[in-house]
């Protein structure tokens, strides 16, 4: 019974042990190393297949090289093409500053533009004046290098504003005229020899009062000369020459603006409504010998004896052209103003303005007024021996001009815009007499 008792307990615990067993993973069961997670055994080895003799393979071809282009530097942008704008004394200014058009202007050493300067080179632009075309353009161009030329058109180059510090030498230059440097100027040159016509412009320089020429190199293909003249075709503004340049043949050229219309005409010449007699400028003719008396010799004061007579022998006179109610016109002496100072200085500075058409624009020229002694007027006429011009009363019957007031007009003033009387003789008996001295601005 014992023995029954003790196999039944040991079956149990032989049961009870397999069926823990049989609860943990499998892989817990197995000794390190040989752990699992498949409970199939591997696949039986299979047997390597047979060896094959290799074929021995064909030689690879060899690269291919690279090729030059790839192999190039990165491309570069080519430096930018200079444009010349100034060379052999010529140069171009404004129209943009970046191609080559521009104000024409021109360089000079000659002493009566650089003041004198040894060395100093002055320039200046070129009035457009008359016979400017577009020959003249392209020989500036050939001197700056290019191969064509012709004449440019903008405001901003063809003018330049106003400048009231400008002097006569700081004008346009005019009469530009060039010839080719292998042979003497003329008055033609043949196209076909390779050289532009030229039309010689000397006989617009009879009036000139300065010429110069133009700092070209010795060894440039033109020489160029010009000129300033009395009678001025610019002012400092203009209209001054602009040039375009090429390396190409030029397309149609668009064509000139306009022309500024023409300021109002000038009135007719003041000047002719006066006759002056004196020594100065614009007079009639000289002073009437009657009217100075030579000093005395036995004169108190021979010093201011003779004084008074040179200031008489220097004075100018004048008569007015008057109309009358009849509607003829004649010439009235003009009798003296003693009474009053400052109508005597502006009868003075009228005369003087109106004796040189003076107009009150910029530009005009100055001048001076001085007012003299009055000239005592002869009682008697002159000796048939008295020397000649001399002035005789007896003409200007009823015809003696007295300015009482009133003012001349600003711009263009006369003696006959202001008030006068007309009467049978001078209230003084005496001239009016006054010096006018001229120069330029």
């Amino acid at each position: 019974m014992r023995r029954e008792l003790v196999c039944a307990l040991f079956v149990a615990i032989i049961l009870g042990l397999y069926q823990e067993a049989e609860a943990r993973p499998r892989s817990t069961l197995l000794p390190p190393g040989k752990r699992t997670s498949s409970r199939k055994s591997p696949p039986p080895r299979r047997a390597p297949p047979p060896q094959v003799a290799a074929v021995p393979e064909s030689p690879s071809p060899p690269a291919p090289k690279p090729s030059p282009r790839s192999q190039a530097q990165p491309k570069q942008n080519p430096p930018p093409v200079v444009l010349p704008r100034e060379g052999n004394g010529i140069r171009l200014v404004g129209g943009g500053g970046s191609g080559p058009r521009g104000r024409l202007e021109v360089s000079s050493k000659d002493g009566w533009l650089n003041e004198y300067e040894e060395g100093a080179v002055a320039w200046r632009p070129v009035c457009n004046m008359f016979g400017i075309d577009d020959s003249d353009a392209q020989v500036m161009c050939e001197l700056l290098g290019y191969t064509y030329g012709r004449l440019y058109y903008d405001d901003e180059v063809n003018r330049r504003p106003p400048n009231d510090t400008a002097t006569e030498y700081d004008l346009p230059i005019e009469n530009l005229d060039c010839s080719p440097n292998h042979a003497p100027p003329t008055s033609e040159i043949d196209a076909t020899s390779g050289a532009r016509r030229l039309l010689s412009r000397r006989a617009l320089r009879s009036g000139a009062i300065y010429t110069g020429k133009v700092d070209i190199p010795a060894e440039a293909s033109w020489r160029c000369t010009f000129a300033l003249r009395t009678e001025k075709s610019c002012d400092y503004t203009g209209p001054l020459v602009g040039v375009e340049c090429s390396f190409q043949e030029f397309p149609p050229a668009p064509p000139p603006p306009p022309s500024p219309p023409s300021p109002p005409d000038a009135p007719p010449s003041r000047r002719a409504l006066l006759r002056t007699y004196g020594s100065g400028p614009n007079t009639y003719e000289p002073l009437e010998s009657n009217l100075c008396a030579p000093p005395a010799e036995d004169a108190e004061d021979p010093e201011a004896a003779a004084l008074e007579y040179e200031i008489c022998t220097g004075s100018t006179r004048a008569d007015l052209m008057l109309a009358e109610s009849s509607g003829s016109e004649v010439m009235a002496a003009l009798c003296a103003i003693d009474e009053d100072e400052e109508l005597a200085i502006l009868v003075a500075d009228t005369v003087c303005k109106q004796m040189a058409d003076y107009s009150g624009e910029k530009g005009s020229s100055g001048y001076l007024s001085t007012v003299l002694p009055s000239l005592q007027i002869p009682e008697a006429d002159p000796s048939t021996d008295a020397l000649p011009p001399v002035f005789q009363a007896s003409t200007y019957a009823n015809k003696w001009v007295t300015i009482t007031g009133g003012q001349p007009d600003a711009t263009y003033p006369a003696l006959q815009q202001m008030d006068y009387t007309v009467g049978d003789s001078c209230a003084s008996g005496r001239l009016f007499a006054f010096r006018c001295t001229y120069r330029s601005t």
